[in-house]
């Protein structure tokens, strides 16, 4: 058998020399054009795939758990690379949200909050912030994904230190506390596909404002 496959290589080659070469076609369009099913038991080497200036519509090639390598098309598959989602918290409580499970695995992906706004009755932005400490204080936010591991999902959490979201009242100018509707930007990244997680970096920062982080392993 391997005399046989040594054979096939040895008229390829030879027919590549004098131009393109078909299995399974007789009209090849380029040196070596296969149609049909290619199995590798080993590594395939390419030292000069070429340039490609065209970025749009490309598609990705991706090994499969079955160890073949697949076309990735984004339109028909479950996930993305990187996937983007907004979520919209209508009416959410005056305390703000403190534990929403978005029930995203946390073995499978990795969810990190990339912006939010929220404001009050179609778009009215003309909301405050209120320390249940005193008028003086100004509370700062909290808004953050987390993963849980008691249900192993990523939970959402977005509110003020010890304060209240308060909103214009409809009858008077007062600030009362009001529930409002809050947008957080989502950015859901697949483990294993495009991301890589780095162990957490630890620094002793000695009561300075300012310092050196170590550098990644990797990077």
């Amino acid at each position: 058998m391997k005399k046989y496959f040594i054979l096939i290589l040895a008229v390829v080659f030879f027919k590549a020399s004098w131009g393109q070469v078909g299995i399974n076609t007789a009209t090849p369009q380029a040196t070596l054009d296969v149609v049909g099913d290619v199995k590798l038991d080993s590594i395939l080497f390419l030292e000069n795939p070429g340039e490609i200036t065209e970025i749009r519509n490309s598609k990705l090639l991706i090994r499969t758990t079955q160890n073949k390598i697949n076309r990735y098309d984004i339109d028909i598959s479950k996930y993305g690379p990187i996937n983007y989602a907004q979520f919209i918290f209508s009416e959410l409580s005056t305390n703000g949200l403190q534990d929403y499970d978005t029930k995203i695995s946390t073995e499978n992906y990795i969810v990190s909050v990339q912006g939010y706004h929220y404001n009050k009755f179609m778009g009215n932005t003309n909301v405050l912030t209120h320390s249940n400490s005193d008028n003086n204080n100004i509370e700062g936010h909290q808004i953050y994904a987390y993963e849980n591991p008691a249900t192993q999902t990523w939970f959402l959490r977005a509110f003020i230190n010890n304060g209240t979201f308060r909103a214009e009242n409809a009858t008077s100018s007062n600030f009362v506390d009001s529930p409002i509707d809050m947008y957080l930007n989502i950015v859901i990244y697949r483990k294993g596909f495009i991301s890589k997680e780095k162990d957490p970096i630890s620094v002793d920062m000695g009561n300075s404002s300012t310092g050196n982080a170590p550098l990644p392993p990797g990077f």
